[in-house]
């Protein structure tokens, strides 16, 4: 009689489950807002200057690397989403295994944004303040509205990177058990 109590106090979730849980959801939630505004703010983000009595334009989509950030954090925010809506409705099911399937899908995304965030990170000090070597002027002092808003992108960026890192520490720990 007392090994059928152990075992349904052992099956019973016990407060560092339930904040472990909790703070799962809120980290994906998190993860997922900013992902999402940085995207929606790097695809609205363009300008257009005359110079000269020329017009010019600077737009995201001009650049392959600024096309890489925004489309990998259209895809976190998806796939995110997802991780959410699974993690919020199968909670009362979560075993090891499937916090492994956490870990890995955690893993993916933290990688994906956080190589789109390298490109344009890499990208934008090349706008902000060129490169003499190469002969590539600067084109922030021109474009300070785009510039600002690629800014605000990349910082919501790295803000999903650190909670994607920190769910994909936390499934690793909880996958442990398999």
């Amino acid at each position: 009689m007392e090994i059928k109590e152990a075992n349904v106090r052992a099956k019973a979730p016990n407060k560092t489950d339930k904040f472990v849980l909790a703070t799962q959801i809120c980290l994906r939630i998190a993860a997922t807002a900013t992902a999402m505004a940085a995207a929606w703010v790097i695809f609205t983000a363009n300008q257009t200057v005359e110079v000269l009595g020329m017009s010019f334009d600077a737009r995201y989509s001009y650049s392959p690397a600024f096309k890489f950030f925004a489309y990998a954090n259209a895809i976190a925010f998806g796939f995110s989403l997802m991780s959410l809506f699974f993690m919020f409705f199968a909670r009362h099911a979560l075993t090891a295994t499937i916090y492994f399937f956490f870990f890995l899908h955690d893993l993916m995304m933290m990688s994906l944004v956080l190589s789109g965030l390298a490109a344009g990170t890499a990208i934008g000090m090349v706008a902000r303040d060129g490169n003499g070597h190469t002969g590539w002027i600067k084109i922030c002092d021109r474009f300070e509205k785009f510039c600002d808003k690629v800014t605000v992108s990349m910082a919501l960026s790295y803000v999903a990177v650190v909670c994607l890192l920190v769910l994909t520490v936390m499934s690793a720990g909880k996958s442990r058990q398999i």
